[in-house]
């Protein structure tokens, strides 16, 4: 959300709290805007509908139950790549190895061009071999996805060589 989105997420919040006969004050209102800043207002919205359909007490609730409704819809990382690691088995399958899968996005192209480079593995890869592999990919996926930022993996991990082997008897 930005600074826009306050006026109907001030609307929002009234409403809940006139639903559940409660009241908010300008400090909770503020420190629930800065909570949940990071989730559009759209998500806040129906994270809001759907705690007052489902909401048993009359009261205001947390900021930790809005978040719990607005994580639910939000895929593991591992689920992700099982996904992924299931369409480069059937691109492989369907294509070989000389055409790369599309559709992958940045994590996944970068372990099928750094870790397992796609068309090498896909012409070696045994069918006994793929159960380990999805455990493998996933993991190593569940990894990167939790502590990379995903646009700097396809960077070249040596770019600066070039500067360095200038600087080779330079001294």
């Amino acid at each position: 959300m930005n600074k826009k989105d306050k006026e109907r997420f001030v609307q929002i919040m009234l409403g809940m709290a006139d639903n559940f006969r409660d009241s908010i004050t300008k400090e909770g209102m503020s420190m629930r805007f800065d909570m949940l800043k990071d989730y559009t207002i759209t998500q806040i919205e129906s994270a809001a509908r759907q705690i007052m359909y489902a909401r048993k007490y009359t009261k205001m609730p947390p900021i930790a139950e809005f978040i719990g409704v607005l994580n639910v819809n939000i895929p593991k990382p591992e689920d992700k790549a099982l996904v992924f690691a299931n369409e480069i088995i059937a691109h492989s399958r369907t294509q070989g190895s000389r055409v790369f899968p599309p559709r992958l996005d940045n994590i996944a192209k970068h372990l099928m061009t750094r870790r397992w480079p796609y068309a090498e593995w896909s012409a070696t890869v045994l069918t006994s071999e793929l159960t380990w592999w999805v455990k493998e990919f996933r993991e190593a996926y569940k990894i990167y996805s939790e502590t990379t930022e995903s646009g700097k993996l396809l960077e070249h991990p040596h770019k600066d060589i070039k500067a360095l082997i200038c600087d080779i008897g330079a001294i």
